[in-house]
Order: C-alpha cells, then structure tokens, then sequence
C-alpha cells in the first residue's frame, strides 16, 4: 500500500476509533452536531455521514458572524447525505471581544478580537436545548487538539463536566470532540482523503466577499492545506 494512503487511513482510523468510544451505543445513531461554516466542521460532518450518522446539525448567529460563513454551513450541509434537520438559533445579544472592548466589559486581559465570553457554554446549552426536543442523547463538535491548548472551554476535561451538567436535562447526554485527536494538518489531511466538502467552507475571521488571508483562520487553514498536499502527493513521500 502507498504510504502516503497509509498516513490518511491512520488518522482515520483514530478519529473514527475515538466516535466509536465516544458514541459506540447512541440510540438510532442519532446526533446534534454543534457546527459552523469552517474546514474542521465540514470534516467532521463528511465522516459522521460516512459512518452513517443520522445528523441534525444547529449553528449559532451571534451578531457578528459573517454571512460567508453562514452561507458556507448550508453548501457544506448540502453535501452530506444523512442530514436529517439543520437549525439556525439566533444570537444578536452575544458580541465579540472587539465590539464589547471599552464598553462596560472590564476584561483587562489581552483577548483575540473574535472571542465571545463563555461562548462554549452557551453554545452547548443552545445544542442541548435541540438534543432534548429530539430526544437525542450526544452532541458532537469539530474542536481540534489545538483548540483544546488555547481555550479551556474545548478541553475533554471541560466537556465531560457540562456533559456531566446537560444531563440533567437529557439523561445520559454525552459532548464528544472526535477531532481533539487530530492537529489541523491532520484534519486537512483527513478531509482530503475523504472528498469532504473544503472548498465550500469558509474560515476567515472578516466580513469580506472573499478570504482576507490574514487572519489566523485563514493563515492556520492555508497552511494546513498547503502541508497536508505535501505529504499526500508529493513524491519525496
């Protein structure tokens, strides 16, 4: 087998290890996936589908979110097959850290600009508000292992104790991360070996026509692709 191959169907093979742990015995392999329009979401919903996932996607329109990234949720989304209900849930109370910057907002530490206060766990609640009208009992999201470096809100630590808290509400309600396993050359690399739809997903942090090319969205995503094309099809591997 080409090692190129075998370098993909590793990675694979553990992300699909870690769903199969993670969501081994969910009922009717039903899921709420708490998603957005960027290439970790499209990823992650390409392989749920794979695996035969029953999917009901929910995002949330904070007040600031682009409409691209919006738009791009929805072209993804029309790319996978096991869709079973999408949900957009409006949010034009949560801001972001520029906007609330110099306001009544006392924070002095040094945030990103795009940084919404407690946004995991309002995000999670508005995914658990749709888990328990469908009776479902796992919500999964597309945080990769870098994010669970930078933001204490997308560690497996953290979503095992909210997992813990939303119970209450769905018994035996589980958060699963199955790309905290993976970097995001590998979730490039992945994504690719797959034909999961990339290029529809959209990763800049502005409100642009197109990617600005800039930002550390969509400098992290150029160069996650441009690695990942490296070790699939370049010869020297």
């Amino acid at each position: 087998m080409n090692y190129r191959i075998d370098i993909a169907d590793n990675i694979e093979k553990r992300v699909r290890t870690y769903i199969e742990k993670c969501l081994g015995d969910i009922a009717e392999k039903r899921i709420v996936a708490l998603a957005s329009g960027g290439m970790d979401s499209a990823v992650l919903l390409k392989l749920l589908d794979l695996m035969g996932y029953r999917i009901i996607i929910t995002t949330i329109n904070t007040r600031s979110r682009s409409s691209r990234e919006r738009e791009a949720l929805r072209d993804i989304a029309s790319e996978i097959g096991n869709i079973e209900a999408f949900h957009e849930l409006e949010a034009p109370d949560l801001l972001e850290y520029v906007e609330l910057y110099g306001t009544w907002y006392k924070d002095d530490s040094k945030r990103e600009p795009y940084y919404i206060p407690a946004r995991n766990i309002i995000f999670l609640g508005y995914a658990a508000y749709i888990a328990e009208i469908y009776g479902v009992r796992a919500i999964v999201t597309a945080h990769n292992k870098g994010d669970g470096s930078l933001l204490p809100d997308a560690s497996e630590d953290f979503m095992k104790k909210v997992s813990e808290i939303l119970s209450t509400y769905v018994p035996g309600l589980r958060v699963c991360m199955p790309l905290s396993v993976l970097d995001k050359v590998e979730i490039a690399i992945l994504g690719i070996s797959i034909g999961a739809p990339i290029n529809k997903s959209w990763s800049c942090y502005d409100y642009l026509n197109k990617p600005c090319g800039r930002c550390r969205g969509c400098v992290e995503r150029e160069r996650a692709l441009e690695t990942a094309r490296k070790i699939l099809f370049s010869r020297r591997f």
